[in-house]
């Protein structure tokens, strides 16, 4: 008997997590080390948005997947084909919503403007483009209507990187003069990079909510309804998460 009961304990246990997670959810990813919202240690995924996932999903009978891609453009492009089924801090834009269903949002993201210490301010993002500067940005992002307008329009000037650890080597190094990145993000990196300071004579260049990605090919709007109740369940957990910031 007692053989019996330590073979069937293992099994029902096995049973009870496949009840528990009846879908998992891959999670698309770019970023390495982008904190404090997520940082790559080995094959662990650590950070606030991380945290933000684990609280959202816990006792859901969702179960999420992360899973590293090169850059953000080939996570959207993935989840466009359903090959991966969300992704995170994704602003809303018409296009995406194409492709992509959007959650309810659960931080807001403010996105604003650093130079080299040595770099003149400006006074707007026309100006920078106007005197010939340059601009690291994230590979695939959006911050705004204006912003994407320039973008066209001084192609040569905006470099296109996979992440923010890379946009800020590269300013400290010179190789361009200005970067585009969350504000908390960059807390980090202006006290890795004392070359690196906050531009205070222009404007944020976008602030907006940020929301779960969701693929259409792989999921539904009944998931949508299920992870949107999921966001709202949890809001006090989740703003105690990004308290600190």
């Amino acid at each position: 008997m007692k053989t019996l009961l330590l073979t069937l304990i293992p099994l029902l246990f096995i049973q009870f997590n496949a009840l528990a997670c009846s879908k998992t959810l891959v999670m698309g990813t770019n970023e390495t080390n982008w904190p404090p919202y997520l940082i790559k240690k080995g094959d662990e995924f650590l950070g606030t948005e991380v945290e933000l996932v684990k609280a959202v999903f816990k006792n859901s009978t969702f179960c999420v997947k992360w899973v590293y891609f090169p850059s953000l453009s080939r996570v959207q492009e993935e989840l466009k084909h359903g090959r991966v089924d969300m992704t995170f801090a994704a602003s809303y834009t018409e296009q995406r919503a194409q492709y992509a269903h959007f959650s309810l949002p659960y931080r807001e993201e403010i996105m604003l403007l650093y130079k080299h210490k040595d770099s003149v301010n400006v006074t707007s993002l026309s100006d920078l483009f106007n005197k010939h500067f340059t601009a690291g940005i994230n590979r695939g992002s959006f911050f705004g209507d204006e912003f994407e307008q320039l973008k066209t329009m001084f192609a040569k000037q905006v470099v296109l990187t996979a992440q923010a650890n890379n946009r800020f080597s590269m300013l400290d190094k010179k190789r361009i003069d200005y970067v585009i990145e969350d504000s908390i993000v960059a807390q980090y990196f202006t006290k890795k990079y004392d070359t690196t300071l906050k531009v205070n004579s222009i404007a944020p260049i976008n602030v907006n909510n940020v929301h779960f990605m969701l693929s259409k090919e792989s999921l539904t709007l009944d998931d949508v309804a299920t992870i949107n109740k999921l966001i709202i369940k949890n809001l006090a957990t989740i703003e105690l998460i990004y308290q600190a910031y």
